[in-house]
């Protein structure tokens, strides 16, 4: 065993030597001098508001991109450097030992399996599967059919990276210098499908390669689903608001708008908010992610608009029949067809400046890339495999200046997922369930799998823009999108009628806590104020009417034969309001019961036992707390760096607040109301907008003076001025 591991590090160091060469070689491309000449190609300012956010100014779109990129880069490098790695593929961070060494070296000469080793290095879950879904060539093999203009921006919205770190060369990976475009384009094309749900198709794909071989399943990590925990680690978005109020309804002759995208608190797709302009006609506030270059949820003077996650069935798996005297080729229309081979490498970096590389093959057929093992093997299909130019619309949502051009930047039907809810100056308040949905045949059950013998099946044409649903200036005068189903948006007479859609549309049809809220708070005020508005957004009960509720009846109907432990606890229970205000005394039990059922909600795995989980919560409480009545403000908290204070709020609330459980009991949330705007145009189309940031600008800089200076206002439930103006 001893010459075992003396051959291993003996050919680690090999390893090393051989490739401290390429990284050094690498290295080469940073060059500070030239990024900084660079920069004098452009014209742009930088003002920053009294809290820290940045409104940015550029003579054209293009300097105003440089600026963002500086400016993004100078708030929260960390999370920029982590985005890039993700587009190259090059996330894998190994942890040195024996056993993960040995790992790779199997891969590396041949003998081992990607799909048996993966677990053994870390970060390599994301890299397989970019490299899975093959973003790269899908990207850049599109690039020539995006604007130019489109292009130009993104260059300079990365020369505004490579500038940053040409200023701060002790602060960067050298080894990432320059970011391009083409990280930009890969960036978009691979997140895009993430956040409408692909995670769950690539789930049922591991547990159909490892149901197909139970000697790998067994050995498989994947099998455990190491893949898709990864995915979710880095893109967990838990729900979403918005809302919209046109002036028939409003008590002052406003229209109102509240943009309310829950997200993760940190990481790559946490909400950062900026100000960006220029004379070419950008002038747009809101929220983006790290490493993006355009305003996803936002405002400028004309209109806004705020989005939420849906997930129709946007995807689809077919099973192969591979040819059992060739396992690269797969039966089509009767004929034996080449299944297309790359040769995809993997970057692993060791320590410091070592890295070492690998191959690995990846197939595709005329369906999309296929996960195979023998002669078993699944091909998947999916919305945005060949879509490239999310940017371009992006750009022009971000630049419309009213509804006609809003729309028509969703009309190009490359951003293939998301709710919308629209609101501008001109009292046009809509509802868009967007969504780039194939044109499936009726005669197959598109939620099973499919065979993949048939080309009819093989889908390449969608429904347009102008065929999903979408509602325009309701008669109620209000819409909410809370994540749930797209025919109960807005008053019960002004809904869309889910049979006048083409059922291969695969709607989803949950009905969230929030979306019940949003109904009984908005329809039940036929003049709404602005005051009432906040009030509404804020709100953090649960519906008598929820499907949470439906389960704590559950419990309230049991009979425990006369177990005074447990029917004190029923009837404690039973005294909830169901909010999780900061004073609530029944809350903390209450969340603690509800947890489980709302995970398994969103999972879409069955219900839990709901009298199991109200005594495993009476035993939880009796030995962190030795009591049920704990107030909420002592249970749950929003924590950032050394300043950690109560909020008020839960999970799948209107007030949103999402935490895992925790040994003692503590709750810290870790993503759901995050940066939240309110936009207003009074009867004269004078506009005000406010908004709050859960933690402040400075993303990731701790010594900044805006790393947490908003927490106050946003667990007091207040908002601060946007200086829009």
């Amino acid at each position: 065993m001893k010459k075992i591991y003396s051959i291993i590090l003996a050919l680690f160091i090999i390893f090393a030597i051989i490739f401290f060469y390429k990284t050094s070689e690498a290295n080469k491309n940073f060059d500070p001098e030239s990024f900084i000449k660079t920069s004098n190609d452009y014209s742009y300012q930088i003002n920053r508001d009294i809290y820290g956010v940045p409104h940015i100014y550029g003579a054209s779109d293009k300097d105003t991109a440089f600026g963002f990129g500086f400016a993004q880069t100078e708030d929260d490098y960390k999370n920029i450097e982590l985005v890039i790695k993700m587009a190259r593929g090059e996330l894998s961070d190994l942890n040195i030992s024996f056993s993960s060494l040995a790992d790779l070296f199997k891969l590396i000469s041949g003998t081992g399996d990607i799909m048996t080793s993966i677990s053994a290095i870390e970060g390599i879950e994301l890299d397989y599967l970019i490299k899975f879904l093959n973003s790269a060539e899908v990207a850049l093999s599109l690039k020539e059919t995006v604007d130019q203009e489109t292009l130009e921006y993104l260059q300079g919205y990365s020369d505004g990276i490579n500038y940053w770190a040409a200023l701060n060369p002790n602060k960067v990976d050298k080894s990432l210098f320059p970011t391009t475009v083409d990280d930009l384009l890969v960036g978009m094309v691979f997140r895009m499908p993430l956040f409408y749900g692909l995670d769950r198709h690539i789930e049922e794909l591991i547990n159909l390669m490892s149901d197909s071989n139970k000697e790998l399943a067994v050995e498989n990590e994947l099998s455990d689903n190491q893949l898709v925990a990864s995915i979710k680690s880095y893109f967990k978005p838990s729900g979403s608001n918005a809302f919209a109020v046109a002036k028939s309804r409003s008590s002052n002759d406003e229209t109102m708008l509240v943009i309310n995208s829950h997200q993760p608190l940190t990481g790559p797709v946490a909400w950062y908010e900026a100000h960006i302009k220029s004379d070419d006609g950008l002038n747009i506030m809101g929220g983006t992610f790290p490493g993006s270059p355009f305003i996803h949820v936002g405002f400028n003077e004309h209109l806004g608009w705020g989005a939420t996650v849906n997930q129709p069935d946007l995807a689809d798996i077919y099973e192969l029949n591979i040819n059992p005297e060739n396992e690269n080729q797969y039966l089509l229309d009767g004929t034996w067809k080449d299944l297309k081979v790359t040769k995809q490498v993997f970057k692993v970096k060791l320590f410091g400046p070592f890295s070492i590389s690998y191959p690995i093959d990846m197939y595709f057929s005329d369906h999309g890339p296929v996960m195979k093992d023998g002669l078993k093997a699944y091909a998947l299909r999916y919305v945005g495999m060949s879509d490239a130019d999310q940017a371009t619309a992006w750009l022009k949502m971000n630049k419309a200046k009213n509804i006609t051009e809003w729309e028509d930047a969703l009309k190009m039907q490359q951003i293939g997922s998301l709710n919308f809810v629209y609101a501008d100056k001109e009292d046009n308040i809509l509802f868009v369930h967007n969504m780039k949905s194939p044109k499936r045949s009726n005669d197959y059950d598109w939620k099973n799998i499919l065979p993949g013998d048939a080309s009819n099946l093989i889908w390449n044409d969608y429904y347009s823009y102008d065929e999903i649903p979408k509602i325009l200036n309701p008669k109620s005068g209000y819409i909410y999108s809370t994540n749930q189903s797209p025919f109960f948006v807005t008053g019960i007479d002004d809904n869309l009628n889910e049979e006048d859609f083409p059922v291969s549309m695969g709607f989803q049809s949950r009905i969230t806590n929030r979306a019940h809220r949003a109904f009984e708070l908005l329809d039940n005020d036929k003049n709404i104020s602005w005051e009432k508005l906040d009030e509404y957004k804020h709100d953090n009960k649960y519906s008598f009417n929820s499907r949470q509720y439906k389960f704590l009846q559950k419990i309230f109907e049991f009979d425990f034969k006369d177990d005074v432990r447990l029917e004190t606890a029923q009837k404690f229970l039973q005294n909830w309001n169901l909010g999780t205000d900061s004073e609530n005394l029944q809350a903390a039990f209450g969340v603690c019961v509800l947890g489980p059922e709302w995970l398994a909600e969103i999972k879409r795995e069955p219900q839990p036992d709901p009298i199991k989980i109200f005594k495993d919560c009476i035993v939880e409480f009796e030995v962190n707390f030795n009591r049920l009545d704990i107030r909420w403000s002592e249970v749950s908290f929003l924590e950032r760096g050394n300043k950690i204070l109560p909020v008020q709020g839960g999970p799948d609330v209107l007030r949103a607040i999402y935490s895992p459980r925790s040994e003692n009991g503590i709750l810290k949330a870790v993503a759901g109301d995050g940066l939240y705007a309110y936009v207003n145009w009074d009867k004269l189309g004078k506009q005000q907008s406010f908004s709050i940031h859960q933690f402040g600008s400075s993303s990731t800089v701790e010594d900044s003076p805006h790393y947490h200076d908003q927490m106050e206002l946003f667990v007091n439930e207040e908002l601060k001025e946007t200086f829009f103006n």
